[in-house]
């Protein structure tokens, strides 16, 4: 599927105006999350979306009459969705959102080409917007939050996104679940690490899924887990020693999302084995263990989709 940035790119290219929208702020229950960004070209073809229902339409219509007038000029606009209210949407989810217009033309073909350069080498960069201009930068340094947005009025604000960010999932133990979280993680459009400490191990060495994988001693775990809000780790070794080993050199670590695959007994046992080691009970009060939501899974593939939904809940709460 073309991402935002070559449709932009490809209707630039075909001589076409464009107004993006990008959701910059959000407070509640809004339609539209933060970095949700949608394209108006001026032939009406439409890509992305900023949250859907009537907001959308009628911001896209308004992106229509902007694109026919020849209007170039940068500004957001706030929306509440509590009914009635001034900058009211008419919607009643309780929630505000706050939309930044950009206009784009043939003399932005070359910022456009520089971002989907980047993606499409797999680099990172910075995409930055004010009331006057926007800029895009290269950057290795992904920073732990992918937006910042900072608005003091409409005519000074600023919003910053990390274009090519990626939410890194490290699977610990290269066996039948680890493959198929590699699959899964995979199409949800994660970076999959994928580490065993054991040699040779076609499930790991075959594994098309993994963008990253080795094999690593456990004891050493912890120095190939990156720290930040775009760090998840699945711990799911083929022994529960070792289980215990890797839970224990991550545990304090700062990561968004830490779950350990296991019985309720086993579990049990290895926190207990834990706690003799000197950890305490709030030092297991961010682990998942038993790891995933309870769909009563028997397979593989039933297994990690329990995950998968436990971290895109983690991942999408604020």
């Amino acid at each position: 599927m073309m991402n935002i940035w070559n449709f932009i790119e490809q209707k630039l290219k075909e001589e076409k105006s464009i107004f993006l929208m990008i959701v910059i702020e959000t407070h509640g229950s809004s339609p539209g999350k933060q970095g949700f960004s949608m394209v108006v070209s001026s032939d009406r073809d439409l890509h992305g979306s900023i949250g859907g229902g009537s907001v959308e339409f009628k911001l896209v219509e308004e992106c229509k009459r902007m694109l026919s007038a020849g209007e170039q000029q940068i500004f957001i606009k706030r929306q509440v969705h509590k009914g009635n209210v001034t900058d009211g949407s008419g919607m009643i989810c309780s929630g505000e959102q706050t939309v930044a217009f950009i206009p784009l033309s043939q003399s932005d073909i070359q910022n456009i080409a520089s971002i989907t350069s980047c993606l499409s080498k797999n680099k990172s960069g910075i995409f930055e917007l004010t009331e006057n201009s926007y800029n895009f930068r290269l950057s290795d340094e992904i920073p732990e939050t992918q937006y910042q947005c900072t608005i003091t009025n409409e005519s000074n604000w600023s919003y910053s996104e990390t274009i090519g960010y990626k939410n890194i999932i490290y699977i610990i133990g290269a066996g039948h679940v680890g493959f198929a979280a590699s699959k899964l993680f995979y199409q949800l459009g994660f970076k999959v690490v994928l580490y065993d400490n054991r040699p040779n191990l076609t499930m790991l060495t075959d594994n098309p899924y993994a963008h990253e994988k080795q094999v690593i001693d456990y004891k050493k775990t912890h120095e190939y887990i990156s720290e930040g809000d775009n760090a998840y780790v699945i711990i799911m070794t083929n022994n529960h020693t070792h289980d215990k080993e890797v839970l224990s050199l991550l545990l304090r670590k700062n990561i968004k999302y830490l779950g350990m695959m296991g019985s309720e007994e086993k579990v049990a046992v290895i926190k207990k084995q834990m706690r003799n080691d000197g950890f305490i009970d709030d030092d297991f009060s961010h682990v998942h263990a038993p790891i995933g939501i309870s769909i009563n899974s028997e397979t593989p593939e039933e297994i990690v989709v329990s995950i998968a939904a436990e971290i895109i809940r983690i991942k999408n709460s604020k």
